[in-house]
């Protein structure tokens, strides 16, 4: 009967050394006992079309995110109701940033560990790679990942922006901290020395460490600032973003530095193209293009700005006697303190010809000249006018679509600037912690009470 209905295709071989009769399967099975001692050898696994899974395609990949995002978030905010029963409000928004680290780390490790004694010790998946039936797989050798691999992934996906965000912190606050410390230093050993009638040596002060201090403190921006919608980590994930639209593999950039991308655990049909994002990714280029271009043509703009002003300083400064740091004015006469007594400098411009300093007028609408009261009162009343149909719409509410009540102090701001009741938006930061019209990510804590607004 077994000779009658032999095995197909890749299993005959298997079937051949299985039966050790004849010489022709000893034969068989020498041959086949070489080829696998060569395959066990080799640490490279190469995948044979036949019987390789699908790659998961960018749909798959983007729904498995966003659903271990939900199930992320869910868990966070469960974590935090623990913690704010257990230990109360106030250390539940004080820790805000840990505990949203701890609910993302715990949501991680525990839906992707195994039971011991059960599998393979590579762990389980997420909920989202079992909502789309994807296996991670690792690139470098075509196998699923293993629980190292896996482990890498899951610490550079949630603590690696939280380690970052730290040192970024650290770095620029004892930059900025360590030069104004060296130039308080510097002020105070310049006015030793000019009391003392010495001379100063400068350069003495001018280091490798203080010019490093100093650079790094002119170039490193605010945290808020690099995380704001036109900051630099803004353009870096959209260009991670547009790079996986174009057809590439990695959604987030813990995937691409580990090599862990996604395989279906399902063969799919016949004939079947999965849909692509490229329009998307096109899209999204142009768009980061534009905000480039016209972000280095606001830079130039300010550049050109600063630098005329600069000269103009610079021609201010020739044409006048007036230092500000060595000397100052008393009665229209100028007198340099860098010698004691102060001692009084001849005028050397009497008549300047640089034009007035042009400061305008906190009411744009006032009339050229004011003879009567009435002109007074008739530039308040307009003022007045302008000022309470703007307030009819500042003063609502777009949460109740009530108006607030700004003289009771029950109105609050976020940090985008938005205004609402402060009962209102409790309560939507309760459900949803995001601005109603913006959607920035809120925090109860980080919400201000606003009077008389």
């Amino acid at each position: 009967m077994a000779d009658d209905n032999p095995p197909a295709g890749g299993s005959s071989a298997v079937a051949e050394s299985s039966s050790s009769s004849t010489p022709t399967h000893a034969l068989t099975t020498s041959g086949s006992s070489n080829t696998s001692s060569t395959t066990t050898t080799d640490a490279t696994y190469r995948p044979q079309l036949r019987f390789s899974f699908p790659a998961a395609a960018q749909p798959e990949i983007v729904r498995a995110y966003q659903k271990d995002t939900y199930y992320k978030d869910l868990f966070t905010s469960q974590v935090s109701d623990v913690v704010r029963s257990l230990f109360g409000t106030r250390v539940q928004h004080s820790h805000v940033s840990s505990i949203s680290l701890v609910g993302a780390l715990g949501y991680y490790l525990l839906s992707t560990s195994s039971i011991p004694g059960m599998g393979d010790g590579r762990g389980g998946q997420t909920l989202g790679e079992e909502y789309v039936n994807s296996i991670p797989k690792d690139v470098r050798t075509g196998r699923i990942v293993t629980l190292p691999k896996r482990l890498a992934w899951i610490l550079l996906h949630v603590l690696g922006p939280y380690t970052l965000t730290k040192l970024y912190s650290a770095l620029r606050r004892y930059s900025v901290s360590t030069k104004e410390r060296l130039d308080t230093a510097e002020a105070r050993a310049r006015a030793r020395a000019r009391a003392l009638d010495k001379p100063f040596n400068a350069s003495a002060h001018i280091t490798v460490h203080r010019r490093l201090v100093t650079w790094l403190s002119k170039r490193l921006p605010l945290l808020e600032t690099l995380q704001s919608q036109d900051g630099w980590l803004a353009y870096l994930s959209a260009a991670h973003l547009m790079l996986f639209y174009l057809g590439g593999r990695f959604y987030s950039a813990a995937q691409r530095l580990t090599g862990v991308t996604y395989i279906l655990t399902y063969p799919r049909q016949q004939g079947y193209q999965p849909p692509s994002y490229e329009v998307l990714g096109v899209l999204l280029g142009i768009q980061l293009s534009v905000k480039l271009l016209l972000e280095l043509r606001g830079r130039r703009r300010k550049a050109k700005q600063a630098s005329s002003q600069a000269d103009h300083d610079g021609s201010l400064e020739k044409s006048s006697a007036v230092d500000p740091a060595t000397t100052v004015v008393i009665d229209n006469s100028v007198f340099t303190h860098t010698s004691q007594p102060a001692k009084r400098l001849p005028p050397s411009n009497p008549h300047p010809t640089t034009p007035p300093t042009v400061v305008e007028l906190l009411y744009p609408h006032l009339p050229d000249s004011l003879e009567k009261e009435t002109d007074l009162t008739a530039v308040a009343k307009l003022n007045t006018t302008a000022a309470a149909t703007n307030a009819q719409s500042t003063l609502q509410c777009t949460l109740c679509m009530d108006q607030r009540s700004p003289h009771r102090g029950t109105s609050a701001v976020t940090e985008c600037g938005h205004c609402f009741d402060w009962s209102c938006i409790t309560a939507w930061i309760a459900e949803k912690p995001e601005c109603p019209l913006c959607r920035q990510p809120l925090q109860l804590h980080r919400i201000l009470p606003i009077y008389n607004f």
